[in-house]
C-alpha cells in the first residue's frame, strides 16, 4: 500500500462522521412511519376518520396532481400555494367527489325508503291514503258513534228512558251498518197476524214483550229515540265531512293525528298536505337524482332512478313497493341495498386507488432503503478487506525487521479492531436505522397486500368494511410512506453512497498515510514507515 503524504490530523473524524451525519439528519427530517406518534384520535367503532381515506389528507397517497411547487427556467413565477392546491383538487374531483356522491345517494335512498314505508304502513299498518273509501268512512263513523254512545253523549236523556233508548240506538246502528236490509224486518214477537190482532186490541194478544217492542223504531217511533238518532247521525256525517276536506287539502293523503278515540276530538299533528308533499318528494327523488347528475359518478342507481316508473307501471302500484314479491325483497329494500352496495364499491375503488399507489410507493421506498443498506454493507466489506490487506503487508515487513534485529521470537496476532472501530462508531448507528426502516417497510408491504386482498373480497361486506377502516387508520395516522418520503429516501441513498465511498477512501488514506512526523497509532498501516514497523515489532516480540 502506497503512502500518501498528506497532513490530515482530523480527516478520520470528518470523513467517518459524514455518513452518520447524512443519515441521522435525513432520518429525523423525514421519519415517515417511524417518526413521532400521531395525535389523530382513534375512530369510533364503525366510523371513518376525517383525516382518513375520505379526507384531503389522503391526497398524499393517490394523486396525479402536484403537492409541491415546481421550479424551472420555463416557469419564472410559480405560486406554491396554487401548485399545492392542485393536488388536493385532483384528489377531490377524481376520488372524493365520487365517494361523496354515492354516500349522498345512499342517504337519500335510505330516507326515501323510510318515507315510503311510513307512507305505505304508517296508518296503523295501512297506507296514509284511502284504499277502500267506503269501508274506511264506515270505520270512521263507527268510531265516532262508539265514542258518543260510550262517552256520555246520551246522558241528557231521562234516566228511566236512557237504557232502552241507548240499546235501541245501538241495535239500529248495527243493523243499519252491518245488516242494512234488516232495517225493514219486524222485531215484533209473533207473526204478522199476531201484530195485527195486537194493534186491534183483541183479547189474549197483550204481553209485556209485545208492549216493549213498541219502543223499536220499526214498530213505534219514540220521540226521544228519534232525536238521539238524528243527533248521532249528524255527528257521524260531520266527521265524515271533515275527513273528506282533509283528503281534499292533502290531495288524497290523510293527516297525522294524535289518534284520539273520538274522531271529532282528534288533534292534527302533521297536516295532510305536508304528508302528501313528503310522499311526492320521496317518489320523485329518484328522477331528480338522475336529472341532476352531470358526472359519471353522479349517475344514480337504476332502482332508485326508476322508482317513479315502478310505482306507475308496477302491478301493485305504490302500495306494492314496500312488499316482498315472488320470494324477492321489496322494491324499496332492493333499492336501498343497491345504493349501499354502490357506496361500498365506490369506497373500494378509492381504497384500491390509494392502496395501489401506496404499494408502489412503499416498494420504491423499500428499494431505496435496500440500496442504502447495500452501500453500507459494501463499505463494511471494503474496510474489513482493507484491514486484512494491511496485515498482509505489515507482517512480512515486521518479520524482515526482526531478522535485522537478532531474529527474536514473534507472537504475531492480528485483529479487526481498526475496521470495527470505524464500523461501530460511524456505520453501525446508521445501519441500525436503515435496518429498522427496512423492517417497517417490509411489514407495511405485507399489510398493504393484506388490505388489497381484504378490500377486493367482494363476497364479504364485513371484510371490506374492516379493511377500509384499517386503511383509514393508516392514512389518518400517517403510517404509509408518500412520494415525498421516496424522494427523501432516494436522496438519502445518493448521499450515503457518496459519503460511504468518502469514508472508506479517507479511512484508508489515514491508515496508510504518512508525513514528516508520522503517527503510528493513526497511520498504523503505513508499512513503509519505519516507526510503524517498529511499533508492531515491539507489540509482537516475546
Amino acid at each position: 500500500m502506497s503512502v500518501r503524504a498528506h497532513n490530515r490530523p482530523f480527516a478520520l473524524g470528518i470523513a467517518a462522521g459524514a455518513v452518520l451525519a447524512v443519515l441521522l439528519w435525513t432520518h429525523v427530517a423525514h421519519a415517515g412511519p417511524t417518526g413521532a406518534p400521531t395525535t389523530t384520535p382513534p375512530a369510533p367503532s364503525g366510523a371513518l376518520l376525517r383525516d382518513g381515506i375520505f379526507g384531503c389528507n389522503a391526497s398524499k397517497y393517490q394523486n396525479i396532481g402536484a403537492l409541491s411547487a415546481i421550479g424551472g427556467v420555463y416557469v419564472p413565477v410559480n405560486d406554491a400555494a396554487v401548485t399545492l392546491n392542485t393536488g388536493y383538487l385532483v384528489y377531490k374531483e377524481c376520488i372524493l367527489d365520487g365517494v361523496v356522491s354515492k354516500i349522498s345517494e345512499a342517504a337519500r335512498t335510505e330516507l326515501t325508503g323510510t318515507i315510503l314505508r311510513q307512507f305505505n304502513e304508517g296508518n296503523k299498518g295501512r297506507p296514509r291514503w284511502p284504499v277502500s273509501r267506503g269501508k274506511e268512512d264506515w270505520e270512521l263513523r263507527t268510531a265516532q258513534f262508539l265514542a258518543d254512545v260510550e262517552g256520555g253523549y246520551l246522558d241528557t236523556i231521562p234516566e228511566h228512558m236512557r237504557g232502552p233508548i241507548t240499546t235501541a240506538i245501538a241495535r239500529t246502528y248495527s243493523k243499519r251498518t252491518t245488516e242494512p236490509n234488516q232495517m225493514f224486518a219486524s222485531t215484533f214477537p209473533g207473526s204478522s197476524a199476531d201484530m195485527e190482532a195486537f194493534y186491534k186490541g183483541q183479547p189474549g194478544t197483550f204481553s209485556w214483550n209485545r208492549l216493549l217492542a213498541l219502543g223499536d223504531w220499526q214498530n213505534n217511533p219514540i220521540g226521544a229515540f228519534q232525536l238521539a238518532s238524528e243527533s248521532l247521525g249528524t255527528r257521524q256525517a260531520l266527521v265524515s265531512s271533515y275527513q273528506s276536506e282533509e283528503l281534499m287539502w292533502g290531495r288524497g293523503a290523510y293527516a297525522i293525528t294524535d289518534d284520539a278515540g273520538n274522531p271529532l276530538a282528534r288533534q292534527t299533528l302533521t297536516p295532510s298536505f305536508l304528508v302528501a308533499e313528503s310522499g311526492l318528494q320521496a317518489i320523485t327523488s329518484g328522477f331528480r337524482c338522475l336529472e341532476g347528475g352531470d358526472e359519471l359518478s353522479e349517475v344514480c342507481a337504476p332502482l332508485f332512478s326508476g322508482l317513479t316508473t315502478q310505482i306507475l307501471a308496477g302491478s301493485q302500484g305504490l302500495s306494492g313497493i314496500t312488499q316482498a314479491q315472488n320470494g324477492l325483497p321489496s322494491y324499496v329494500g332492493r333499492m336501498v341495498s343497491e345504493a349501499s352496495s354502490a357506496v361500498r364499491q365506490e369506497a373500494v375503488n378509492a381504497a384500491l386507488a390509494i392502496l395501489g399507489t401506496a404499494r408502489q410507493v412503499e416498494a420504491s421506498f423499500l428499494a431505496a432503503k435496500e440500496a442504502t443498506a447495500g452501500y453500507l454493507t459494501t463499505a463494511i466489506a471494503q474496510l474489513r478487506n482493507a484491514e486484512n490487506a494491511c496485515w498482509n503487508f505489515i507482517i512480512p515487513a515486521v518479520r524482515t525487521y526482526a531478522q535485522q534485529n537478532g531474529n527474536p521470537v514473534l507472537n504475531i496476532s492480528t485483529s479487526t479492531q481498526f475496521s470495527q472501530a470505524v464500523i461501530d462508531s460511524q456505520i453501525a448507528p446508521v445501519a441500525t436505522i436503515v435496518a429498522q426502516d427496512l423492517k417497517n417497510s417490509e411489514e407495511a408491504l405485507k399489510q398493504l397486500d393484506g388490505l388489497i386482498a381484504g378490500v377486493t373480497n367482494t363476497a364479504s361486506a364485513a371484510a371490506q368494511r374492516q379493511a377500509l377502516e384499517q386503511l383509514d387508520q393508516l392514512v389518518a395516522t400517517g403510517k404509509l410512506h408518500t412520494g415525498t418520503d421516496v424522494q427523501n429516501a432516494n436522496k438519502q441513498r445518493t448521499d450515503v453512497e457518496g459519503a460511504a465511498k468518502l469514508l472508506v477512501e479517507e479511512t484508508l488514506t489515514i491508515w496508510g498515510g504518512g508525513d514528516p512526523s508520522p503517527n503510528p497509532e493513526v497511520n498504523w498501516c503505513n508499512y513503509q514507515n519505519q516507526s510503524v514497523i517498529q511499533k508492531w515489532f515491539n507489540a509482537w516480540r516475546q
